[in-house]
């Protein structure tokens, strides 16, 4: 988007729910639910440039994910709201404390590093603390998240 309002289009996707964005220098890392029912495997983050017309995986395999955020030491990290109640309608929140907080790992997937947190849809990066915020409106603090 420009300062005069004109808004351009950097890439385009198909049917995967863009959730969550974070940059890092002139990549872009893009947190994607997926389709319904947000299966895992359908939980991916994907990386590109501002001047490229594809994306790269990076991370794959976590159910809901809701964002994405860089940390020190070059971390990524990925929060999934959870497992998705199969049949409920479109834009529904995950079941209760079914969430995880994730470090994307060296092998293309998730270590999770706390689980059972019930829907977290932000996710904030401090240092070596991660701050959750939940759809109640709670924020919850993880201290020492870098390995």
């Amino acid at each position: 988007m420009t300062l005069d309002g004109s808004v351009s289009e950097v890439i385009a996707f198909g049917n995967i729910v863009p959730t969550g964005l974070a940059v890092h220098g002139r990549t872009i890392y893009l947190a994607e639910a997926g389709p319904i029912p947000h299966l895992p495997e359908d939980g991916t983050i994907v990386s590109f440039q501002p001047s490229s017309s594809t994306a790269t995986q990076v991370a794959v395999g976590a159910p809901l994910l809701v964002d994405v955020e860089r940390g020190p030491r070059h971390n990524l990290y990925a929060l999934a709201q959870g497992i998705w109640p199969v049949g409920n309608p479109e834009g529904s929140p995950a079941s209760p404390s079914t969430g995880t907080l994730l470090r994307v790992n060296g092998a293309g997937g998730f270590t999770e590093l706390a689980g059972g947190l019930d829907r977290p849809t932000s996710l904030e990066v401090v240092g070596t603390t991660a701050y959750v915020v939940t759809l109640t409106g709670e924020v919850w603090r993880f201290e020492g998240i870098v390995p």
